[in-house]
């Protein structure tokens, strides 16, 4: 009836398109054009290389933005500032939401000497677009840089200018004049000749800030970032730190840690652990404020199970200020758990839950890991207390949070073996989920996964396009840890990419019941129930999800069909009601359902609100003609006209797929040629009960008591089988014509008199919807080939082909329903191709269906 969604699942970790890879391309792509195409200022931009900020990103630029924004880049890069300033403000018309086009405006001005106004632009621009680091970072450097002038009496250009006599540090003699050409080589951009000049006048001078601060712009401009480290640890360690010489070390490290964070990856990758971990702590030397290059490095040795030196890492995070701390708090918890001291860890703990600097995301799984621990450490009531305050919120963290505390339930009923610390080393260590590109590290930290790698490997084939090795590796992750409900889950939408969807019941069946359904969230759980073909099950968490307030409203048509093939009508009812009400006036933004989806909804639910209805029909020649109406002639007589009316009764209601009906109906023959019977004497009445048994095999079984009203009408017991198939048989609103094919096939068996009969045909044509007339108004003309088959006459089949026209008027329809009647008139000429005359000559028959 209603095709399974694909569960959703959460996106692929690791993957250089997940969040972090994207957000970073976006914004250093941004701050790289400004980065270049701005070398040659005073000051590099520092921060332009660091972290991203939080929240939507601004589309790249494209178009007219694009162009001009470029012609400012080549304008900056060919030293006409005022031209470059011109075109960066009529970029930033078009595009206010790019920090880059602040930057190169603000550096514009910057080497034209307008620093005070260039600090006062990249202000207005925190104000509208958020303190972006780069900016914030660009506008500190510019304040100091005003400051450092404002002292030294240096004018406001790129350059800081050798100071006249009267000042503590004046240069005089062969330092005056070496200053001298390494600042005009500087602005010159000679930046070598620079760096040689100015340190030889730093031999000379040691004790001048300022002559530190040129020698380090320079090595850094000449790309010997290096001696610019160098240049300014040992300014650091003469002049002790100021601002000028940390935005400078900032700046250099942001450019000599991220490789070393790429030599680590590649160490990890060959197996050498130890070497990965030397590199990033040298990384932390160059970039301690970022926390990407801890978070790397408390992956490395939690991998080599070196709880002390994670501990110490943690410690070292903890001490430096990292921001935000949450994750140093919870790994050295961790670490301290691992090494069996509980009451140390738990302190970290508490810092880490009583923390608000975090994302949302990451206060959650925080939450998550500590829950693993004392779940691990033999208190799952306490997990599941600090777990019960965390209401769903529509990210990944959902699935994990409703795991955990089936896992800590599990954990009460049958408490967990083994040395509480061996236990939380092993199965309760993060999962550090990093990604590692020219910027530098981005990592998201995982609660316990042992089949985190396997489930990565799955999803990045399968955005590869390759179903086979997605659905090996989610096999694989499945078998390292069979308890995760995720990788069922993942599995399960692998099978159904590969095509397999018996595989896929299948496995949503073992999920099942491996009572997996309750680690899950209630909306993932019902759509799995439904998948493994259990819909009571399914309901029942659609209905949890509901309660919950967790069921979109685009769901609810899936939770009115679980219901309804549950036999839940009333309640079927009202979700298709909502999921009708949803399609056809959704919340702005969202999409309308469309016309076929709204067919459905409307077919099932005018389906699962029917309890009885009637039809009346008038045939000639009419045995086989339709389906499912009042037929049943005495045998023998054929060439006749028919009229006959049945009413029915569903005792227990619409049963979904199935179906099961009480049934009474008398007919009789009249206008029969010749000697045969006609008229009253050949009226019959019938009681009897018919089924459909099967959900997906449109054949139905009845079973019938005959009782003569007129003297010529036998009784009896009769059992007929009915199948009846096709497609493009329904009312269609989204195309005006359609291609329609539709068969039927009847035997039946007469219990005392032991004749049996049977009858088929198969119509191929196209409807037209006859819109001029009325949108309700179809008809049908067709080709036919029947057949007929009567013990009581003879034992030959007779076989006609021909053509044929039906026209049929629906009604009874409803904003909630398809329409639930119709009145349908056929008539068809047929040649005979075998047996007796039977099979050749004109059929009629019309049927009113109520």
């Amino acid at each position: 009836m209603k095709r399974i969604p694909k569960l959703l699942v959460e996106r692929a970790p690791g993957s250089r398109s997940s969040r972090h890879g994207t957000r970073r391309a976006l914004a250093a792509a941004c701050a790289a054009l400004c980065a270049t195409a701005c070398a040659g200022l005073f000051v590099p931009a520092a921060a332009q290389a660091q972290a991203v900020p939080s929240g939507t990103l601004p589309l790249p630029l494209s178009g007219p933005a694009q162009r001009v924004a470029q012609q400012g880049y080549d304008a900056y890069a060919r030293g006409d500032y005022a031209a470059a300033e011109a075109y960066a403000r009529k970029a930033i018309r078009q595009r206010p939401d790019v920090a880059s086009l602040r930057l190169l405006l603000a550096n514009a001005q910057a080497a034209q000497g307008k620093l005070g106004e260039a600090s006062r632009t990249l202000a207005e621009a925190e104000r509208q677009i958020g303190p972006d680091p780069a900016l914030v970072a660009r506008r500190r450097a510019f304040d100091a840089q005003v400051a450092a002038s404002a002292r030294s009496g240096a004018p406001r250009g790129g350059r800081q200018a050798v100071p006249g006599t009267g000042s503590p540090d004046n240069l005089t003699g062969r330092a005056y004049e070496l200053a001298q050409q390494a600042y005009k080589a500087y602005d010159a951009r000679r930046y070598d000749d620079a760096w040689r000049d100015v340190n030889a006048a730093i031999v000379l001078r040691p004790d001048v800030l300022r002559l530190r601060l040129l020698a380090i712009d320079a090595a850094s401009a000449a790309g010997h970032d290096r001696d610019a480290w160098q240049a300014a640890q040992d300014a650091t360690q003469r002049f002790g730190s100021s601002a000028d010489l940390r935005t400078r070390r900032l700046d250099i490290g942001a450019r000599l840690a991220p490789p070393l964070a790429t030599e680590a990856e590649a160490a990890r990758e060959r197996g050498d652990t130890a070497q990965a971990i030397a590199l990033l702590r040298e990384a932390i030397t160059y970039a301690p404020d970022r926390p990407g290059y801890r978070l790397q490095l408390f992956d490395a040795l939690a991998a080599q199970n070196d709880q002390a030196g994670l501990e110490q890492a943690a410690t070292d995070a903890v001490d430096a200020g990292m921001k935000p701390a949450l994750m140093a708090y919870v790994m050295r918890g961790y670490a301290r758990a691992s090494q069996g001291r509980f009451a140390d860890a738990d302190q970290d703990f508490d810092h880490a839950l009583q923390s608000s600097d975090a994302t949302q995301r990451d206060q959650r799984v925080a939450r998550v890991i500590v829950a693993d621990v004392w779940t691990e450490e033999g208190q799952p009531q306490r997990a599941l207390d600090l777990l019960a305050p965390l209401k769903p919120v529509g990210d990944a963290t959902d699935a994990q949070i409703e795991a955990r505390r089936y896992y800590a339930r599990m954990a009460l009923a049958k408490p967990v073996a083994g040395a509480a610390a061996e236990r939380v080393a092993q199965a309760a260590r993060p999962v550090f989920d990093c990604t590692v590109d020219r910027y530098g590290p981005a990592c998201d930290v995982y609660a316990a996964d042992p089949g985190f790698a396997a489930r990565r490997a799955s999803i990045v084939a399968a955005q590869h396009g390759d179903k086979a090795a997605a659905l090996d590796y989610a096999r694989q992750a499945v078998d390292a840890d069979p308890r995760n409900p995720q990788h069922r889950v993942e599995l399960i939408n692998a099978l159904v990419d590969a095509g397999d969807t018996a595989g896929a019941k299948r496995e949503a069946r073992a999920t099942l019941d491996a009572g997996l359904l309750d680690a899950m969230p209630p909306l993932q759980a019902a759509y799995i129930a439904q998948r493994a073909g259990d819909d009571r099950r399914a309901y029942v968490y659609f209905a949890h999800a509901d309660e919950a307030g967790q069921l979109p409203p685009q769901a609810a048509g899936d939770a009115g069909y679980s219901a309804y093939r549950a036999h839940f009508d009333a309640l079927a009812a009202r979700y298709f009601e909502r999921a009708i009400d949803y399609g056809t006036a959704p919340p702005d933004g969202a999409a309308p359902a469309t016309l076929p989806q709204l067919q459905d909804l409307r077919n099932a639910h005018a389906d699962v609100t029917r309890d009885w209805g009637f039809i009346a029909s008038l045939n000639y020649r009419g045995a086989g003609l339709q389906p499912g109406v009042s037929t049943g002639s005495a045998p023998g007589t054929y060439n006749n006209w028919q009229t006959g009316l049945e009413g029915y009764w569903r005792p227990f209601g619409s049963l979904g797929d199935r179906m099961f009906e009480v049934y009474a109906r008398a007919y009789e023959d009249f206008g029969a040629q010749g000697d045969a019977p006609s008229g009253v004497s050949t009226a019959l009445a019938a009681v009897g009960a018919r089924a459909k048994p099967f959900e997906s095999v449109n054949a139905i079984i009845a079973f019938e008591r005959l009782i003569p009203i007129g003297s010529r009408a036998p009784a009896d017991w009769l059992l007929r089988l009915a199948y009846s198939g096709g497609f493009g048989t329904e009312l269609r609103l989204d195309v005006p014509s359609w291609w329609t094919v539709q068969d039927y096939g009847e035997v039946g068996h007469y219990v005392s008199n032991g004749w049996n009969y049977g009858t088929g045909y198969i119509e191929a044509g196209r409807t037209w919807r006859l819109d001029p007339i009325s949108p309700k108004l179809t008809v049908f003309p067709y080709a036919v080939v029947g057949m007929d088959y009567d013990s009581s006459i003879n034992h030959s089949i007779p076989v006609g082909m021909g053509v044929g026209i039906s026209s049929r008027y629906w009604f009874r329809d409803g904003f909630y329903d398809s329409p639930k009647s119709y009145v349908d008139v056929s008539v068809q000429y047929r040649w005979r191709l075998t047996g007796d005359n039977r099979a050749g000559g004109v059929f009629f028959g019309t049927v009113l269906s109520y």
